[in-house]
């Protein structure tokens, strides 16, 4: 039952950046959207994939690695339609 929270969360938590990613490169208008907080998830969000290799925890590390590549998308959005 762990396991199953676990990926719920990762799941979830995941889900929420696909929205933003997607309408940024859609749109490519992010005018909105603030680098240096992005920058700082994208931080989060890799520190916590690192500890979930670490700590070999499945659920943090395919949530952060789908994070990670959410978040990535946003940024480089961010910065090339600046």
């Amino acid at each position: 039952m762990t396991l199953v929270i676990g990926y719920l969360a990762a799941f979830l938590g995941t889900v929420c950046w696909i929205p933003q990613a997607w309408k940024a490169w859609a749109s490519r208008d992010t005018a909105a959207l603030s680098l240096p907080s992005n920058l700082m998830f994208l931080a989060t969000v890799s520190l916590w994939l690192l500890y979930g290799i670490l700590v070999v925890d499945w659920p943090l590390i395919v949530a952060n690695i789908c994070a990670v590549t959410a978040v990535l998308a946003i940024v480089t959005a961010k910065l090339k339609f600046k």
